[in-house]
C-alpha cells in the first residue's frame, strides 16, 4: 500500500463505519466457530493499525505481522507485539489457534504461498478467517493506491483453499447494500481518470456519511454468517485445518 494509507487506518479505524463493522463480524465468527474461547493463540496478518489485535488479546495470546515497517510502528504505539514480516516468509509449525488475515492476499504475488503458509501456522482443528476484495466489476482506483495484484469471486478463494488442504466452512461476499453506489463512485472515476493518490476511501471525514455507512453495514453484521449474499465488494471465509 501506499505509505500514507497506514496513518490513516491508525487514524480512522476506531471510528470509520468499515473497520469497526469489519473487527465486529470477526469476532462474531471467533465465537461461532471456536468452541475454546480464551487460552487462545491468534496471529493477525497484515495488522494494519494494530486495534483488531489489539481487542484479540481478550482471547489469550495474539501478536501481529506486517511487512511494512509504517504499520508494525503504528501497531506497537498500541501495545501489541507486531514483528515485521509478510505472511509468506513468517515461518512456524502448528502454532496458532487462528489465523486472521482481513484484505491481505490481494497483496500477495503468490497468494497460493500465503494460503499454504497459513495452513502451516495453524494447529490441526485451528481454523483461518479471511477476507478478500472481491469481483473485477468492483475494481477501482482504491485497488491501484492499494497494491493489489487481484479482487476474488467465491469460488477462486474456495478453491485456493481447499487446495492447500483446508476444510471451507462458510463463505459469503458481504458489503452487499453497499456495492451499487459503490459500483457507480469507481465505474465513474475509472471513465473521468479521477486519481486519488492522496486519499483513500476509507478517509474518516463526513460524520454523517460515517453514521449511514455504520447503520447499512451493521445490518449485515447480524446476517453473517447465516444468509449467504450473492454479491458484494468484498468476500469473507472461514477454513479449517
Amino acid at each position: 500500500m501506499e505509505k500514507f494509507f497506514y496513518s490513516e487506518i491508525y487514524n480512522n479505524e476506531k471510528k470509520h463505519w468499515w473497520y469497526s463493522t469489519r473487527r465486529k463480524i470477526v469476532h462474531k465468527l471467533i465465537g461461532k466457530y471456536l468452541p475454546q474461547k480464551d487460552g487462545l493463540k491468534i496471529l493477525d496478518v497484515g495488522c494494519g493499525g494494530g486495534l483488531l489485535t489489539q481487542e484479540l488479546q481478550k482471547y489469550g495470546k495474539a501478536v501481529c505481522i506486517d511487512p511494512s515497517e509504517e504499520a508494525v510502528n503504528f501497531a506497537c504505539a498500541r501495545g501489541v507485539n507486531a514483528e515485521k514480516v509478510s505472511i509468506i516468509d513468517y515461518k512456524r509449525e502448528n502454532e496458532y489457534d487462528c489465523v486472521v488475515a482481513l484484505d491481505v492476499l490481494e497483496h500477495c504475488e503468490n497468494d497460493l504461498s500465503a494460503v499454504k503458509n497459513i495452513y502451516n501456522l495453524l494447529k490441526p482443528g485451528g481454523i483461518a478467517i479471511i477476507f478478500v476484495p472481491a469481483l473485477n466489476c468492483f475494481w477501482g482506483e482504491q485497488d491501484v493506491i492499494s497494491h493489489h495484484f487481484r479482487r476474488y469471486t467465491r469460488n477462486d478463494l474456495h478453491n485456493k483453499f481447499k487446495n492447500a488442504g483446508f476444510e471451507p466452512i462458510t463463505q459469503s461476499y458481504f458489503n452487499f447494500f453497499l456495492s451499487p453506489a459503490v459500483f457507480l463512485s469507481r465505474k465513474l472515476s475509472n471513465i473521468i481518470k479521477i486519481k486519488t493518490i492522496s486519499k483513500s476511501e476509507l478517509t474518516n471525514s463526513n460524520f454523517i456519511l460515517n453514521k449511514i455507512g455504520k447503520i447499512i453495514f451493521g445490518l449485515e453484521y447480524y446476517l453473517i454468517p447465516k444468509f449467504k449474499f450473492p454479491f458484494g465488494v468484498s468476500l469473507l471465509g472461514v477454513y479449517k485445518k
